[in-house]
């Protein structure tokens, strides 16, 4: 008699035996919430949600306990630091995406300038524009350049499909501000140099940790090695830059148009109403991109973004009511009635996250199966966004914080439609 064919529970039952007494008291054939759990967006979604839980604690304990300006001023840094800390690598990160680049020695020594030198001029145009002391413009330097080094182990491990420890670096800055925010219940901390230093030294730890593991297990043969395209990676830095600009936005153009204080109540707002959609921006093309470089087919790459435009919408609609309800009260709460949120600001931050979750499908799509043209004119069609935004952003502002709001969410939804046609044609 043959053999009968195994069934997707054996066959799991066979590659990975330690599952195998979960696995037989599931039905033979998976549930809804099986399949969906094996969405990459939702595993990864619910990763980024811990650690955007831990981030919005982290920065709501440091609201509580710190004076309005200091915080003010910390946030801004931390903004930087989500900013040219992606940046740092110049292009290199992305392209570890697309190409077999060795992670040697001479890639490290690459990163560490690189993000040493854009540390250095970050951090000294901080110093300046917050009248602060040289300690903190270095401070920022150093978590700048630790960032740059994490940004390129996260792509290596995507690359190699290490989901957990792409993850884990990605999220690594989370959980520190976390650390940093419980122990300002017990360590006074009146200006942002004790917690930009500490934040600075735990991102340093993660680089030097995660390239010892990461980059040892992954060093390529010499004949398999690609060089560094580096007409590519320019391309794909700017739109590295416009994503994390259009991530980070809000924090840079706050301070010169509503002042720092506003920038305060903005990052308190970010921390309980804003986070989960730009965790859901993050996480939808953390995942999406291996898995289209991955397909094999036009049709397997179209169910592949229709499965997660699914699962995108409905924790949009989760999101969006949690949101609604719990944020205008648990703002006073946490923040000890230091800050306060109204209905208002709360529906202009999620039509805000909603701007930046659709922004993230076509950035994806086109760095996953664009060619190099195609790159290149999605960053030319993100620039022209981010003028349109900017441009929002300062007529909104007359409006106070909700009208920057909806001024930045319009600009950005206006610069948007183009990318999506883009991407849409490289699927026809």
């Amino acid at each position: 008699m043959p053999d009968k064919p195994m069934t997707d529970t054996a066959r799991l039952q066979t590659l990975h035996p330690a599952r195998s007494k979960l696995l037989a008291l599931l039905p033979g054939k998976p549930s809804a919430l099986q399949r969906m759990l094996r969405q990459p967006t939702l595993r990864t979604t619910a990763v980024f949600a811990l650690s955007g839980l831990a981030f919005a604690v982290g920065n709501l304990l440091l609201a509580r306990t710190m004076p309005v300006e200091a915080y003010g001023q910390l946030a801004l840094a931390i903004a930087l630091f989500n900013v040219f800390g992606l940046l740092a690598p110049i292009g290199v990160d992305q392209a570890m995406l697309r190409h077999s680049i060795d992670p040697g020695p001479r890639l490290l020594a690459f990163l560490s300038a690189s993000g040493i030198v854009l540390g250095i001029a970050v951090g000294a145009g901080y110093s300046v524009f917050s009248g602060l002391h040289v300690m903190d413009g270095g401070a920022l330097a150093l978590v700048i350049a630790a960032g740059g080094v994490i940004a390129a182990l996260v792509s290596l491990a995507r690359s190699r499909h290490r989901e957990a420890s792409a993850l884990l670096l990605a999220t690594a800055a989370s959980w520190i501000l976390l650390a940093i925010g419980i122990a300002s219940m017990a360590v006074p901390m009146t200006s942002p140099l004790l917690p930009l230093t500490l934040f600075a030294v735990g991102n340093l730890l993660a680089a030097a940790i995660g390239w010892i593991v990461l980059g040892k297990a992954h060093r390529i043969a010499p004949a398999d090695r690609t060089a560094i395209p580096w007409g590519e990676a320019s391309s794909l830095l700017g739109i590295a830059a416009i994503g994390t600009v259009t991530l980070q936005f809000e924090r840079l153009v706050i301070p010169p148009t509503i002042g720092i204080g506003a920038l305060a109540l903005f990052s308190v707002l970010a921390s309980v109403a804003i986070f989960p959609f730009r965790l859901l921006t993050a996480s939808a093309g953390f995942a999406l991109v291996p898995k289209l470089r991955a397909a094999a087919s036009r049709q397997k790459k179209i169910r592949l973004v229709k499965r997660e435009l699914l699962s995108t919408c409905l924790l949009l609609a989760g999101a969006t009511i949690g949101i609604v309800l719990l944020a205008p009260v648990a703002t006073p709460f946490f923040t000890g009635g230091r800050y306060e949120i109204g209905l208002g600001l709360t529906v202009a931050a999620c039509f805000n996250g909603y701007s930046k979750v659709m922004q993230s499908f076509p950035r994806a799509l086109i760095t996953a199966c664009g060619t190099d043209r195609d790159i290149a004119r999605l960053n030319r069609l993100g620039w022209i966004g981010l003028a349109i935004s900017i441009a929002g952003a300062f007529i909104g502002a007359r409006w106070g914080l909700i009208g920057l709001l909806y001024g930045v969410t319009l600009g950005s939804m206006v610069g948007t439609v183009p990318a999506i046609l883009l991407a849409r044609r490289k699927l026809q």
